[in-house]
């Protein structure tokens, strides 16, 4: 993309100024561009290097990603229009106008730029990833060379439509543990940082020989009290360092998420959410054409979890070693064994599409099954716990009272 800065007369006899980034390099080009509209040009010139980089400079702005939502609304809308017959750049403008997004719509604006100048709709979409994510750029490219670019898009819509209830569904799952814990945590809190010293307190001016309960509940309020805030930071840094050793460490990725996957609760959905991605993602590609191999290289590009980025490549290295479909698979150890016997059926029949079709379906099922039964499942559990935790903090409260009672009453 170049910068130009231009003069010219519109067709209502206005005199217009500006700069423009088009993707021509000729001047003819740009030209031909600002006179498209029936425009005359009095004045074009190509920026150079140094006020091209400042002009890049002032439009710098952070990318923020559109939501799977959003992706798939823009998506199925542009499909639709292209199936009625409108052209590409006729569709994108007619989306540009619906957008409630500037900075979205501004690029799409840019993409048109390029379409115009000759760019393919691929090439151009993949300068804004937060916009089209990788797997939509490839289904874009199997449209672009089959001639199916309106089914290739519909199905991207589909597909994002799909990962976002996963998505949801994940969220919805974790949602509901989450917010118990942090209730309970915060009725923990609340009575041994603020109750529990004032009522101690009045136990030791009182000279009361206190049990040894109610010591460990004292022990652990007066720690709160004058700790907390270097407890909070600690759990922060811990919590930040964590996550960008993440992010620059494969190994520590490798084994966080592998703990991720053997906790309790947090690892049953984890791998209801990933197994239901990965057959997803299997489903769309193989239904539009993309052989095996590619799909478990573009798959394992888009997983998150190490563990299961890594079982794909297995798969795939025993695939590229002439290894049949369903015995690498089984050797991954990623899918049940029933899952297996319907990829060996796919794979003696040719139906593999049509399998994964249904192995997609099913884990879509089994995590809104997961979803529904989670509540009802951990409320025992968390009723449990929280009962323990208040009754060990009433008992150490109460028991210096009946102690002094029963002074009393002697």
């Amino acid at each position: 993309m170049h910068y130009y800065k231009y003069k010219l007369i519109s067709p209502a006899g206005q005199v217009l100024n500006g700069r423009s980034k088009l993707p021509y390099s000729d001047l003819m080009s740009a030209v031909y561009h600002l006179e498209r509209d029936g425009s005359t040009t009095l004045y074009v010139r190509k920026l150079g290097p140094i006020r091209s980089g400042m002009e890049r400079l002032s439009n710098l702005r952070l990318h923020r990603r559109l939501p799977k939502s959003a992706q798939s609304e823009l998506l199925g809308n542009i499909a639709l229009m292209l199936r009625s017959g409108v052209t590409l750049t006729s569709a994108l403008e007619e989306v540009t106008g619906s957008l409630d997004r500037p900075a979205v719509a501004e690029d799409i604006r840019n993409m048109i730029t390029a379409i115009k100048g000759g760019s393919a709709f691929s090439n151009a979409a993949e300068r804004y990833p937060h916009i089209f994510p990788k797997l939509v750029i490839h289904l874009i490219r199997i449209g672009e060379e089959t001639g199916r670019l309106d089914e290739m898009l519909k199905n991207a819509s589909h597909h994002l439509k799909n990962l976002q209830a996963i998505i949801s569904d994940t969220k919805q799952a974790l949602l509901y543990p989450a917010l118990v814990l942090t209730v309970m945590a915060s009725g923990f809190f609340f009575w041994v940082y603020f109750v529990a010293p004032k009522i101690l307190s009045l136990f030791e001016d009182m000279g009361i020989t206190l049990p040894t309960l109610t010591v460990a509940v004292m022990k652990t309020s007066y720690f709160l009290r004058d700790y907390s805030l270097y407890v909070c930071l600690a759990a922060a840094v811990t919590l930040i360092s964590i996550l960008t050793v993440r992010e620059v460490n494969l190994a520590f990725r490798k084994v966080t998420d592998a703990i991720l996957l053997r906790l309790p609760v947090a690892g049953t959905i984890t791998t209801a959410s990933v197994l239901a991605f990965i057959s997803e993602y299997f489903s769309l590609l193989l239904n539009a054409g993309v052989d095996l191999l590619h799909s478990i290289r573009i798959l394992s590009e888009a997983v998150g979890n190490q563990i299961y980025r890594e079982k794909l490549q297995q798969i795939r290295e025993s695939l590229n070693r002439g290894e049949g479909i369903a015995d690498s698979f089984q050797d991954s150890g990623i899918f049940s064994n029933y899952v297996i016997r319907m990829l060996n059926v796919g794979e003696m029949s040719g139906t593999l599409s049509e399998q994964f079709d249904h192995i997609a379906e099913e884990y879509r099922d089994r995590l809104s099954y997961l979803v529904a039964a989670l509540g009802k499942i951990i409320e025992p559990v968390i009723l449990i716990i929280a009962g323990v935790l208040f009754a060990v903090i009433i008992a150490g409260l109460l028991l210096p009272v009946y102690d002094l009672a029963s002074q009393v009453n002697g």
